[in-house]
């Protein structure tokens, strides 16, 4: 069965290069975002990469999953899957949701939204060299009014469709989407927001587990 992922924000296909799972793995590519395009607007056109004419499965990571989740409500696929993902805006860290409330984000320049590298690796649960440089590459990568439209859905969307087979992998440690704001979740024990990279064994062996055998934690 075909598995399409989508990548987080200031993210792309290279995050997945660890996750293998017995499905197909086929990266969804991100598209540049129209002006104040609504995030249910943007999966409609990105679900032209999906084919939907046979089972398939989605998984998201981190902002993909509230892609994943829009997507999954116009294609109904067989089962929905979110990495380090949230459903919600209020599943934030309090701090990230106090930025939304004043939209203080709309208001400071672009280029001061990315905090320094080393506020994005311990943030991100980055703790090896070779991550660290293939994160900093992708970030370097991404288009900015892509991450700039991201942010804005992230911070501004109220988001309440939660797939009705539903699988969360969520990390203890994730300091982006803290683990006491999330339910109904598979723990990674000591996981971070990245943990799609360094702890892709213990991810393997969860989708291989649960991946449309047990839809429902």
């Amino acid at each position: 069965m075909k598995c399409y992922c989508i990548s987080g924000l200031g993210a792309d296909k290279r995050a997945f290069q660890n996750i293998e799972f017995g499905f197909e793995l086929i990266h969804v590519d991100w598209i540049e975002p129209k002006v104040k395009e609504s995030l249910s607007s943007y999966s409609q056109r990105l679900s032209t990469q999906i084919d939907n004419s046979e089972p398939f499965v989605l998984l998201g990571l981190s902002f993909g999953g509230l892609i994943a989740c829009e997507l999954s409500r116009l294609l109904a696929p067989e089962q929905t899957i979110l990495i380090s993902s949230l459903t919600n805006k209020t599943d934030l860290h309090p701090f990230i949701q106090l930025i939304s409330k004043t939209h203080l984000h709309r208001l400071i320049p672009f280029s001061r939204l990315k905090p320094p590298m080393s506020l994005t690796y311990w943030l991100f649960g980055i703790n090896t060299s070779a991550n660290k440089k293939l994160l900093k590459s992708i970030i370097s990568d991404t288009n900015p009014k892509l991450l700039k439209w991201s942010i804005d859905k992230i911070l501004s969307t109220d988001l309440v469709v939660k797939p009705s087979n539903l699988l969360r992998i969520h990390g203890t440690n994730d300091r982006l989407i803290p683990a006491k704001k999330a339910s109904n979740v598979h723990w990674i024990e000591k996981g971070g927001h990245f943990m799609v990279l360094q702890q892709a064994t213990q991810i393997n062996k969860v989708l291989s587990f649960y991946a449309l055998k047990k839809p429902k934690l």
